[in-house]
């Protein structure tokens, strides 16, 4: 699963037709409304929630769990047979089923527990099955009670039940939600303008349960039959294949369509979904779409395809051999996050659909790694499942490593690979460097438990340390135990010791581990501690000798710690820049130990080639001087990989007070000769943390002439507004993020460029011909296009918006608006989201996007966020919005506000509008806003901003 930025104030009226409000919102649209291009908008629920990225469970090192969330072992099922029925075309948000659950008694009861949420009962019936076959025998009509806490239903029976096989036969009804829980529901535009809504499921992890009682345990697997009764209008899709459609014979409007058996699963991986919706083909890989997007479906339709063969073949697992088809269904207005139910794959639409006309190179790369994601996890994690959640990592960090790693077996071209060390390892680290972080492994029970483990930690740290040991323990060796792993747990679940056991005996007799080594002990190094080691490196300068120790790394210090890691380690120097050979050239198995190398005295040493270890490396100051130098003599003396790994790392160590942050800084002066995206991407982090500290200080200008020095040759090279033939993906990564640059430091070129292309696409010339902006070049133009006088042009953007029917340029064009500097514009955008709540709007916002118009203006730059602080100030205009789209919204906005403030006049602002929020919002809100910004002004008195402050002294010209 893929979990799912001043010229005056118009005080804002409570009434919507308030005439003010309309003539702000007049300067924005024009006579846009009266066009009549939009149907009205429904009013999303409350329930409606903002799904985020995989964030980090924050937690003790370790605790206890409740036990008594866990399912008696007494009665496990074998199959259910799901007959449900659904009026979702007339927007009916209740379902009606009647489920039959085949189950065994494996010790004597007479209560049988599963699960069940916000179902209601209407009948239950117990039967007996005889072990010599012949009909169903009815034997009792139990009785039942609901835990709704544990979300247990108990069913009790009138006497005992003996071993063998009952059939338990369950009618009820459930309804709907707006959100990823159980059978949920999606509204969208059809080509008529008309809202039609569908129905799709999400059951991962805990909410099979909310459409059939059930065991929702991963490893409690069973085979599934379905029917679904619908309008004829629709069309079911599931798992399987359709294996017949009937009418309903109590009415001939609807049918029923029977689905074929499952093969043995986990109830979260049950899915279906009930739509209007067209079917792409290719093969056995089929696209499932709203008709008005069938073009955008066109490249998933082929790459996923392409991506599914290619993964069989290097697990010498065909997916077909386990599946007769693969569906993936592109859901409307729910995200950008996808689920990998097995055989019906579901997606938020930005993950699925890509259109190269409106839709730029990382929406592509998105597309094709959730893709890659999704479909790993038809062996990790559906073929075989984790044996409960607290192995959810063999799942989450499988897919996470080969959504990177599948795509150089599909798409080589693409490069997405080289941005697997910068976006998980270097992303895991951040988070994994917290004192309270849990472990890999860690038990869950209750379901908010259960939850928090989808985090960071299940994913790209996991997916680090597996792809750690895949570099240690060699490619080959490494698809030969995971391919005995699948077949070996094939249709059924698995522990971290069943992995450990196959790539144990894929390296029997090799010489791959040291002799007294083994993987299990190697691997729960890594999986039963929390956080990850600093490596030390400190060279004795006399024959080659070191001194290596390790440490666990957190972020602002070390932490002594009882647990060793088992470090495999590598390195390179510049005499043997064996930066491409990835043997383990040994092991830190101990606190600490003395090394022999080769390594010439007045030479550089890098250790950790191409960053495939998870942890990070501390040199002693001779050996990170020699590491500037080289960089400044010849950057490609040192693989790129490991050039952004020294930065990252010595930021890093330097934030932990391990190094001196003038290190970092003198460190990054060779990037003035850089032309890779990956270290670029690891100095863009230290650059931002920066700049967020000294804006709007004494420090501001040395800090700009310093970037200016590593910018300005790398941006003589690149184009802000043209798109050229061949470009490869790591080159358009590299000049979105130097030309965004340029722009915010104030290069007169990139700004006006910015700016020409703009009016080019919107407002051009008399006699001229518009010139569309490439999307790949887009976030920079649009962006700094808008931060002149521009209100033409931003209304005609907000037009756009309102016409597109893609989501991932919708949000793309709502980023663009937050950049505007004209205080009116803002407000403007700002009304129209009170205005996107009444009846027959034509402002029309899908649900996550009114709460990304304000992560949009506070990302966007000082003038808009004053735009915005200005409306926050006006009680009735924070009231009215917050209506729309409630406290947590606001309260990020003013918490952001908050972390962006620097110096006394901006203090001042920030304190009129929390004045003026007094009795909106809650008192802690307000002052923990206030605490926040009074604290920031303290970090120059720390050792680490009096030395930035030092260093930027140089760049203090006159």
């Amino acid at each position: 699963m893929v979990k799912w930025h001043l010229t005056g104030y118009r005080r804002w009226i409570s009434s919507p037709t308030g005439s003010v409000l309309l003539l702000v919102l007049l300067a924005l649209v024009g006579d846009y409304s009266s066009r009549g291009v939009f149907a009205a908008s429904p009013l999303p629920d409350q329930s409606d929630v903002l799904y985020h990225a995989a964030s980090v469970s924050s937690i003790a090192a370790t605790r206890d769990v409740d036990s008594t969330y866990f399912l008696p072992n007494t009665t496990v099922p074998t199959h259910y047979s799901i007959s449900l029925r659904t009026d979702i075309h007339n927007d009916v948000r209740t379902f009606s089923a009647i489920t039959r659950i085949y189950l065994t008694v494996l010790a004597p009861t007479d209560l049988i527990v599963m699960h069940v949420q916000e179902l209601n009962i209407a009948s239950v019936a117990l039967y007996r099955i005889a072990s010599t076959g012949g009909n169903e025998i009815w034997i009792d009509s139990p009785t039942y009670m609901i835990d709704i806490v544990r979300e247990h239903v108990t069913f009790r029976t009138a006497g005992m039940l003996p071993l063998g096989n009952y059939a338990l036969e369950v009618a009820y009804t459930g309804s709907m939600r707006n959100y990823q829980s159980g059978y949920l529901v999606s509204r969208y535009r059809n080509e008529a303008n008309e809202w039609r809504s569908v129905g799709t499921t999400h059951f991962q992890a805990t909410l099979a349960r909310r459409v059939f009682p059930c065991y929702d345990e991963p490893a409690l697997k069973a085979t599934f039959d379905l029917k679904i009764t619908h309008h004829r209008a629709y069309t079911a899709i599931a798992n399987m294949p359709l294996a017949g459609t009937e009418i309903d014979p109590n009415n001939r409007e609807y049918l029923v369509s029977r689905f074929e058996r499952t093969p043995l699963m986990s109830t979260y991986l049950l899915a279906f979904a009930v739509t209007d919706f067209k079917t792409l083909r290719n093969g056995q890989h089929e696209i499932v779409v709203r008709s008005n997007a069938q073009d955008d479906a066109m490249y998933a339709l082929t790459v996923g395809s392409t991506i599914l063969e290619r993964l069989g073949s290097y697990l010498e697992l065909s997916y077909y051999d386990y599946m007769p088809k693969m569906t993936s269904i592109a859901v409307p207005d729910r995200g950008t996050g996808a689920m990998e139910n097995w055989g019906l794959v579901t997606y938020g639409e930005p993950s699925l659909l890509y259109n190269p006309a409106v839709n730029t190179y990382r929406n592509r790369k998105r597309v094709t790694t959730v893709i890659a994601h999704e479909y790993a996890h038809q062996w990790f994690g559906d073929l075989v499942s984790p044996r409960s959640w607290d192995f959810i990592w063999l799942s989450e960090g499988f897919a996470t490593l080969y959504e990177y790693l599948a795509t150089r077996l599909a798409e080589p071209g693409d490069e997405y690979w080289e941005l697997f060390s910068v976006e998980v390892v270097q992303r895991a680290f951040l988070q994994d460097a917290n004192e309270q972080i849990r472990p890999i492994n860690w038990q869950a029970a209750t379901q908010a438990e259960v939850s928090s483990l989808f985090d960071i930690i299940a994913y790209q740290k996991a997916g680090s340390v597996l792809n750690m040991f895949r570099n240690v323990l060699g490619e080959s060796e490494w698809r030969q135990g995971l391919t005995q792993y699948l077949t070996d747990r094939g249709y059924d679940a698995a522990t971290e010791e069943n992995l450990a056991l196959h790539l144990q005996r894929a390296v029997e007799g090799k010489d791959i581990l040291p002799p007294t080594a083994n993987v299990r002990d190697l691997l729960a190094s890594w999986t039963d501690a929390p956080g990850f080691p600093v490596l030390n490196v400190y060279r004795l300068y006399r024959d080659g000798m070191m001194i290596l120790s390790q440490e666990r790394f957190l972020e602002q210090s070390v932490l002594p710690t009882g647990h060793v890691w088992h470090i495999p380690f590598n390195y390179a120097y510049e005499s043997s820049a064996t930066f491409y050979d990835l043997t383990t050239a040994g092991w830190l198995s101990s606190r600490a130990a003395k090394l022999e190398t080769p390594v010439p005295d007045d030479e550089w040493v890098v250790f950790n080639k191409q960053q495939t270890g998870y942890y990070r490396v501390n040199y002693d100051r001779r050996n990170w001087d020699l590491l500037a130098q080289a960089l400044m003599a010849n950057r490609n003396a040192i693989h790129r990989a490991n050039r952004a790994q020294l930065i990252d790392d010595a930021f890093n160590l330097a934030r932990a007070d391990l190094l001196d942050m003038a290190v970092v800084l003198r460190l990054m002066r060779y990037l003035r000769a850089e032309r890779d995206y990956a270290p670029w991407y690891a100095a863009d982090k230290v650059l931002t943390y920066l700049y967020d500290k000294v804006r709007a200080t004494e420090h501001e200008h040395a800090f700009l002439v310093y970037v200016d020095e590593l910018i300005e040759e790398v941006y003589s090279t690149l184009s802000v507004d043209t798109v050229g033939q061949g470009e490869s993906t790591l080159y358009k990564y590299l000049r979105q993020l130097i030309t965004g640059w340029a722009c915010r430091i104030g290069y007169k070129d990139c700004l006006e460029r910015s700016r020409a292309a703009l009016r080019k696409e919107f407002l051009p010339g008399q006699g001229e011909s518009s010139v569309a902006v490439h999307p790949d070049v887009r976030a920079v133009v649009y962006c700094y296009g808008l931060q002149q006088d521009s209100a033409e042009e931003f209304q005609l953007i907000f037009q756009r918006l309102m016409a597109s029917r893609n989501q991932a340029e919708r949000t793309d064009l709502i980023d663009a608006l937050g950049c505007a500097r004209n205080a009116d514009s803002i407000t403007s955008l700002l009304a129209t989201i009170v205005f996107s709540a009444a009846p027959d709007t034509t402002f029309v916002y899908l649900s996550e996007e009114r709460n990304r118009v304000f992560q949009a203006i506070y990302s966007g730059g000082r003038a808009p966020t004053l735009a915005l602080m200005n409306v926050l100030s006006d009680p009735v205009s924070v009231q009215q919005l917050l209506a729309i789209v409630g406290e947590g919204t606001i309260t990020n906005a003013v918490m952001n506000i908050a972390q962006r403030t620097n110096g006394a006049e901006e203090m001042a602002r920030l304190e009129m509008m929390l004045t003026a929020m007094n009795g909106i919002l809650p008192p802690g809100t307000l002052n923990n806003a206030r605490d926040t910004a009074a604290a920031r002004p303290q970090w120059f008195t720390t050792a680490e901003g009096l030395i930035v402050g030092e260093f930027l002294e140089q760049y203090n010209l006159p």
